[in-house]
């Protein structure tokens, strides 16, 4: 028995000494009692890190790392590790859960070219509610692994996640894309927060927001940016700590925000505070000095349409003011520098401004009804060219696509097409041309709308189309990977085709109104 006893012992000792140790973690999993439940304080991130730097004075080793559960209140399932390896490793994790998609990662950008003696990680992504496996490897300058930790947990499911209802699978045998869903304006509450999910629809915690939505995640420099209030921004660094905030004094957010990588700015659809007009004012912000500048005012350069619309019958707008909300912009992005994109829902129009930093002008309009005819905005009309079909009507989430194949002045746009046929601002635009819109409640379909625009011959085209469900408002789609995602808010639906236009997968989600955007990201960007 004892030479038995011995044996095993050896084998344990050369397999640990020549492969891999595999520990399992006794180490207990930290949780920090804040003094205040706001998360977007000063006083909460600092005592975030101070118990962690108090708690880093121990000898914290791979098989007795420190474990806290999300330090800085922003991602609810997170996992704050640390410690310190004897050698120069890097680390890549995996999470299993029953019911759950299984996720993997390398955490802090680790490669065989980037090992570290200090390993000081946020864990991401756990799901809540279930029981999670967390296994972490260590890998040396050479690539062999040297050290797995294991631990297990189970992270609470907030009751204010969204519970996904049902999951379908479509025709479609393309593979879903590997990442995870973000919805963003759950309902339209009062702390809209942002909830994640998997591929099989099992949620991944979420990221709590004070008094607004946020419209999307961007990430810039290894950082998160998101909008956490009606009027604030955070950066938010890869240990989940807000690091920056950011008061657009005067301005509020709304619909969408992008950055302008080359200009190293951020660029915000805005409310002024100042004027009797919303939604309407494009500012740019700059992250490091938080200065704010407006840049566009489309109430000034479209002029002579804004003189067409006029208050919704009652006197208010939808949000309960006074004031006009007559443009409606609900998406941009940049197609060259200075030159932004935006969509406008409220006139089904998709406008070109260019020399945006300095003198903005207006480049072109893309519209298929009558608004604009016989006013000084007639000219910048592209000129609708191809197989005849019916335009953009309510339309959101513009998006351009390069393709280097194409000759100069030519480029893609992609939205999502609602097809509703609503303005109430412009009690006698006439629809006549968008046959078969859609009503705020029912409609036969929303759809995927691709154009190829050729600025040289001031022309456009339809070169893809494909049906969606219905969304008089809100909804978004994307371009990832090699497939499309979608959110269809007014349906409850979001998921994904594939670049046919065949569906891949479907989530149906528990709602009473509608959520504004869902949009799919790398699990890497955290």
């Amino acid at each position: 028995m004892k030479q038995k006893k011995l044996l095993v012992s050896m084998f344990f000792l050369l397999f640990c000494g020549t492969l891999v140790c595999a520990t399992k973690s006794q180490a207990k999993i930290l949780t920090i009692k804040h003094s205040t439940k706001n998360v977007y304080t000063t006083k909460y991130q600092r005592e975030a890190t101070s118990y962690l730097t108090k708690w880093k004075k121990g000898k914290r080793t791979l098989d007795a790392p420190l474990l806290v559960k999300n330090p800085y209140g922003t991602l609810s399932t997170s996992i704050y590790f640390y410690a310190v390896s004897t050698e120069p490793l890097y680390a890549k994790y995996t999470i299993t859960a029953k019911g759950a998609e299984t996720v993997s990662g390398t955490l802090a950008g680790g490669s065989e070219a980037n090992v570290r003696l200090t390993h000081e990680y946020l864990i991401p992504g756990l799901a809540a509610g279930r029981k999670n496996t967390v296994e972490i490897n260590f890998y040396n300058a050479a690539n062999e692994r040297k050290k797995t930790v294991r631990f297990s947990t189970t992270p609470k499911k907030e009751k204010a996640i969204p519970k996904i209802k049902k999951v379908k699978n479509g025709k479609s045998k393309t593979a879903v894309s590997l990442g995870f869903y973000a919805m963003f304006g759950h309902d339209k509450s009062d702390a809209t927060n942002i909830y994640y999910y998997d591929n099989n629809g099992a949620s991944r915690g979420l990221t709590p927001l004070n008094g607004y939505r946020t419209d999307r995640i961007l990430t810039v420099d290894g950082n998160w940016i998101f909008s956490y209030d009606i009027d604030k921004l955070a950066v938010m660094n890869r240990l989940g700590h807000i690091v920056r905030q950011i008061s657009l004094k005067g301005y509020e957010l709304h619909h969408d925000f992008m950055y302008d990588a080359a200009h190293k700015k951020l660029l915000c659809l805005v409310n002024d505070k100042k004027k009797k007009t919303i939604e309407d004012v494009v500012i740019s912000v700059d992250i490091k000095t938080k200065k704010t500048k407006k840049l566009v005012d489309f109430a000034k350069l479209m002029s002579a349409s804004r003189k067409k619309h006029v208050q919704r019958k009652g006197g208010k707008n939808t949000y309960g003011g006074t004031e006009l909300d007559w443009l409606h912009l609900n998406s941009l992005d940049l197609i060259n520098d200075g030159e932004l994109i935006v969509s406008s829902r409220e006139e089904s129009s998709l406008v070109k401004v260019s020399n945006i930093y300095k003198k903005p002008k207006i480049k072109y309009i893309i519209h298929s009804g009558s608004l604009y005819k016989k006013t000084s905005l007639a000219k910048y009309l592209l000129k609708r060219t191809g197989v005849k079909f019916v335009g953009h009507a309510g339309q959101h989430t513009i998006t351009v696509e390069k393709d280097d194949t194409l000759p100069n002045g030519q480029y893609y746009l992609y939205l999502y097409n609602n097809n509703f046929g609503s303005a109430k601002t412009l009690p006698k635009f006439s629809w006549k041309s968008y046959k078969g819109v859609g009503s705020y409640k029912k409609g036969k379909a929303s759809y995927y709308y691709k154009y190829l625009v050729d600025e040289k011959k001031k022309t456009y085209r339809l070169v893809k189309k494909f049906a969606v469900p219905y969304s008089s408002v809100v909804s978004s789609v994307q371009h990832f990977d090699e497939n499309i995602t979608f959110s269809s808010g007014m349906n409850h639906t979001y998921g994904e085709y594939d670049k046919n236009g065949k569906m891949i997968r479907t989530f149906t989600y528990q709602s009473k109104r509608y959520a504004y955007r869902v949009m799919k990201y790398k699990y890497d960007i955290f």
